[in-house]
């Protein structure tokens, strides 16, 4: 597939080389890569009957249907930029992004179109709106590799969503750089609950397409009881997840004494998978491998690790992707050696072009092709990639400086820690710890005691029932910021 220039190419290819091959399944319904293909070209020319044309933003509000893939593809044959959002997006979040897109218009699911059509001047349409065959046999011209092909939002550490520019060839060359360590394969089920507004699931729309794999679209309510009956019914073979999913998968094969039958592989990013909930997965899935990864929306991913790398290296995220350089810099800008930590920095083919109407976060971010990341990190001498947090994960205590990272590591290396989030210091309140799972608080306290030193063990240490998670699953601090008394 070395000819794929533009994003809807990987469909085109694999349509052609797998005709019979299933690509997407929602529900009870399934597409082959040619079904897919055809529903793309039909929308396609749905939208340029709209006046949908090159650099034109289209915003999808359905972040968990199959759709969503098919809009992905039609908007990069039109030359056009996509955009996907969570349909439990606040309002006054969706007017920010609405505004700040400019959208020529919106397809979302009847709630979210309900809701656009309140702030939204121009055209919004629900899914069923979509034609389910061709128009014409219209096959509308592409763009260029170098135009923008989606707006993928983050939130980052600020409070309104942020557009990161993607490129057609960043995300292709990001595509085929993935694939090449984690090597999915054409017989392979993935099974992802993750929502195509985030990153972690929209490319695993595209890694199928890469590899022929059947993707199969579950949503949160599939990340609950139903998960391993729901891995076991679709014979999931590969399963993205983030530790709160990892927490829900081991606790109901615990309970149910049967792992899924053909799961062979789970990887991770968004947020760091722990060596004992890395072990204990494998503890009950005998042969499972577990993939730890690490990336920011602003380049997709810098690092894969070997299948179980943590067993050598616990907390290591493995070595940066081909065609990727990745070091760390002092505060002054002075690259460091091994072992030290500092802030990443990230060159490669899949840096993406900037912020959407952001020009002075853009330079400070992105600058002469380097992507200052704002994350802190160390490599070791072998070029392992390790994650301490990012900057706002680092606080002061007792006049040292800690990582939240690293608390939040040693209370999920307790064996009865399911989850665990630190909330930094505020105004005269210390940090504080709060975890899930079967343990008391002092219980906990002296677990933590052997594992850290005194000054890095909070103050304040909670246990709780669950916690708030993001529409991403995973652990939303500022909701439980909120909802937690002082």
């Amino acid at each position: 597939m070395t000819d794929a220039v533009l994003l809807h190419d990987l469909l085109d290819r694999r349509a052609e080389q797998a005709p019979q091959a299933p690509a997407l399944t929602r529900g009870t319904s399934t597409w082959n890569y040619p079904d897919l293909r055809d529903r793309s070209l039909a929308y396609a020319g749905w939208l340029a009957q709209r006046g949908v044309g090159r650099g034109d933003r289209v915003l999808v509000v359905a972040p968990h249907a199959a759709e969503t893939a098919a809009l992905a593809f039609a908007a990069s044959r039109l030359g056009a930029i996509f955009a996907v959002i969570s349909d439990q997006i606040r309002p006054y979040l969706l007017e920010h992004v609405l505004a700040d897109s400019g959208p020529r218009l919106v397809v979302g699911t009847s709630e979210a179109a309900t809701a656009a059509e309140r702030l939204f001047d121009g055209p919004v349409h629900e899914l069923d709106d979509l034609p389910a065959g061709s128009l014409d046999g219209i096959r509308p011209p592409g763009g260029e590799p170098t135009d923008p092909v989606a707006f993928i939002y983050t939130s980052g550490s600020t409070a309104k969503p942020k557009a990161v520019v993607s490129p057609h060839r960043q995300v292709v060359f990001a595509t085929r750089a993935i694939q090449s360590r984690l090597r999915y394969r054409a017989d392979d089920t993935v099974w992802c609950c993750m929502p195509l507004s985030f990153d972690y699931g929209l490319y695993q729309v595209f890694l199928a397409c890469a590899s022929g794999a059947h993707l199969v679209l579950g949503d949160a309510a599939d990340a609950g009881p139903p998960l391993v009956r729901e891995l076991e019914e679709h014979g999931a073979t590969v399963l993205p997840l983030v530790p709160s999913l990892a927490a829900s998968l081991a606790r109901l094969i615990s309970r149910s004494g049967r792992p899924p039958t053909r799961l062979r592989m789970v990887t991770n990013t968004g947020a760091a998978l722990s060596p004992a909930a890395s072990a204990r997965l494998r503890e009950l899935a005998p042969g499972l491998d577990v993939v730890p990864m690490f990336g920011l929306t602003e380049c997709k991913r810098v690092s894969i690790a070997e299948p179980n790398a943590d067993l050598e290296r616990p907390g290591s995220v493995g070595t940066p992707l081909p065609g990727t350089e990745a070091y760390v810099v002092d505060p002054d800008g002075n690259r460091l050696p091994p072992g030290e930590t500092g802030e990443l920095v990230v060159s490669g083919p899949h840096v993406m072009a900037g912020y959407w109407r952001a020009p002075e976060l853009t330079a400070a971010r992105f600058r002469d092709g380097l992507l200052y990341t704002g994350d802190h990190c160390r490599l070791d001498a072998g070029g392992h990639l390790y994650f301490a947090g990012r900057t706002d994960d680092i606080y002061k205590q007792q006049g040292f400086r800690v990582s939240a990272v690293e608390v939040e590591a040693a209370a999920m290396d307790v064996p009865e820690v399911e989850l665990a989030a630190v909330l930094p210091p505020s105004g005269d309140d210390g940090a504080r710890l709060l975890v899930t799972g079967a343990i008391t608080e002092a219980e906990l306290a002296g677990e933590l005691a052997a594992r850290l030193e005194e000054y890095k063990v909070p103050p304040h240490l909670s246990v709780v029932e669950s916690f708030p998670l993001s529409v991403n699953g995973k652990v939303d601090k500022r909701r439980l910021a909120e909802v937690m008394p002082t």
